[in-house]
């Protein structure tokens, strides 16, 4: 039952930046690693889809490091407002490098990261966080200190897996709604694209045809 699952804080049961120095012990300066920018980083996408590929030197720097199945987490608004997060997937030789405005969480053994992911989704987390920026208009972010001491409820690994399954089929079945609305609007539209270029490529005998301007003031 919920309320006995145990509620532990987010830094206890997830390690909150992992560094780059395991990147530096797996591959060489020169191997290629998934780079991803803020821009690519998905809303209401679980897994991110990499599409760009860069050398450790290029990123190691001054960019966020992250690795396979790590949960990532847009700091900074406006983007943590939108919902930008995913979980890293398919990472070119296991890794990853992306924008310094990611938070990135790595959970323990008694956390699945796709339950993670979607607690991160849910409104009292976001409402909290939002509460709590720092920083100038435009460029408030969350705060680390406030997150990394938010209770997040743990339930058994059996019961998170049963919860991100029926997350993953209501999130399908909105998604598959979404596209048959999408797809009924574009039908009403031909439809109406139809009859009206109907209507008016066959004049009926009585009409004529004239200038516009005849019967039509033009204001500007």
């Amino acid at each position: 039952m919920k309320y006995l699952w145990d509620k532990k804080r987010i830094a206890d049961i997830c390690e909150i930046r992992p560094p780059k120095s395991e990147a530096r012990v797996k591959l060489k300066s020169m191997d290629m690693v998934t780079f991803l920018p803020m821009e690519d980083l998905g809303i209401n996408n679980k897994f991110i889809s990499p599409k760009q590929s860069r050398t450790i030197k290029e990123t190691i720097g001054s960019y966020t490091y992250f690795a396979e199945k790590d949960v990532l987490l847009a700091k900074i608004t406006p983007c943590f407002e939108n919902k930008k997060l995913g979980i890293a997937r398919n990472l070119e030789n296991g890794i990853g490098f992306g924008s310094s405005e990611y938070l990135v969480f790595r959970p323990n053994k008694y956390l699945m990261n796709e339950f993670l992911y979607y607690f991160f989704l849910t409104n009292e987390f976001r409402t909290e966080n939002i509460k709590r920026m720092k920083g100038a208009v435009g460029h408030k972010r969350i705060d680390k200190v406030f997150i990394e001491n938010y209770l997040i409820p743990l339930p058994p690994l059996s019961e998170q897996q049963r919860i991100v399954d029926n997350l993953d089929q209501t999130f399908a079945a909105i998604d598959q709604a979404i596209a048959n609305t999408k797809k009924n609007l574009r039908n009403a539209e031909e439809l109406f694209e139809s009859h009206l270029q109907k209507v008016f490529s066959k004049p009926g005998k009585d009409w004529e045809h004239c200038n516009l301007e005849d019967y039509v003031k033009f204001i500007d």
